[in-house]
Formats: C-alpha cells, structure tokens, sequence
C-alpha cells in the first residue's frame, strides 16, 4: 500500500467514525430519523476538502508551520467548494432528470412549453433518443443511421430543439465512433 492510500484510507475511516458519532450525538439531541440521516451523510464529507491539499502537509510528523498551518486551514473552504458545485450538479441534473422528456412544442410528459425546457435536457433528450434508437433493444432492432437522422429531420422543431439536432449532424462521425467496438 503507497502512502497516498494509507493516508486517504486514515480519512475515511476518521470520516466514518465522525458520522457514526455524529448520528449518534443526533438521536440522543432528539433529532428525528431522517435529520438524523442527513446528519450523517453530511458528516462523511466534513473534511472533503483536504483532497485539495499537499500530502506532506497532511502526513507531516511533526508540528505544522503557521504558514503550513493556514494552508492547512484552506481545507475547509475548498471542502464547500466543491460540494457546492456539486450541488449545482445535481440540481441541473434533477432538472434534467424531470424533463429530458418534454419538446419544444409542448406535447412532451409534463407538457412544457419550449422555453420552459432546460436547455441542457433539451440537449440531452437528442442523445437520449440516439442512443436509444441505434442500441438494440429487447424491444426493438436497432435503427440504421439513414433512418435516426430522417427521424430527427421530421422531429426536429417538435420533439427536439432544432439548434441541437444540427449539432448531433455536426459530430456523427464522432458519435458512430463511440459505438465502434459494438457492432
């Protein structure tokens, strides 16, 4: 085992055992069940940010500098950063997730009208559908290429934006590749 391991490792046991403590500390203070879990979860990634600093800082035998020891002391918001940007993740991704189904012309699964479409699920519907239709599926061959993109040509407007149809045009070469080592 390298020292990266060991020292990550030492992490996430100390990381494990403050959530066991911390919901621990949670239902004794009355908390209920699922702030409890919250609770928790939360306390797993307390220290997340300490990803971002030097291993020697983090493994040094002895006492830290005071200039080593503001570095140190950075851990907690670089900790935020990146939980809040994977906050904006996820929150795009539960919109895309809910409305990767609608169309421009409102007929979608919640019947959103274009401009109401996130633009990254409207992008992520074109390739949702592509996949879907060149993947065989056990409920369906898989489409030829000529016959997806007549598709997209006579849905494009309705079911898809048509901006993101051009762009899946504009890299099919690309795309097919992906799929190389499949067929």
């Amino acid at each position: 085992m390298d020292l990266k391991s060991i020292i990550e490792s030492t992490q996430y046991i100390h990381s494990q055992r403050v959530a066991q403590i911390s919901a621990l500390l949670a239902r004794k203070a009355g908390f209920g069940q699922s702030e409890v879990a919250v609770i928790e979860e939360a306390a797993l990634f307390h220290d997340i940010g300490k990803e971002a600093l030097p291993l020697e800082l983090l493994n040094k035998p002895g006492r830290l500098t005071p200039e080593e020891f503001e570095v140190v002391k950075t851990h907690t918001d670089k900790g935020y950063e990146q939980i809040a940007d994977a906050i904006r993740t996820l929150s795009i991704a539960a919109e895309v997730a809910k409305t990767h189904h609608e169309r421009p012309d409102g007929t979608g699964y919640m019947h959103l009208p274009g401009g109401k479409i996130h633009p990254y699920a409207a992008l992520i519907s074109v390739c949702d559908v592509y996949d879907a239709l060149y993947s065989k599926r056990a409920y369906k061959s898989a489409w030829g290429v000529g016959d997806i993109c007549d598709y997209f040509r006579q849905q494009a407007g309705s079911q898809f934006e048509h901006e993101y149809v051009l762009l899946l045009f504009s890299v099919l070469d690309e795309v097919l590749m992906l799929y190389a080592n499949e067929r």
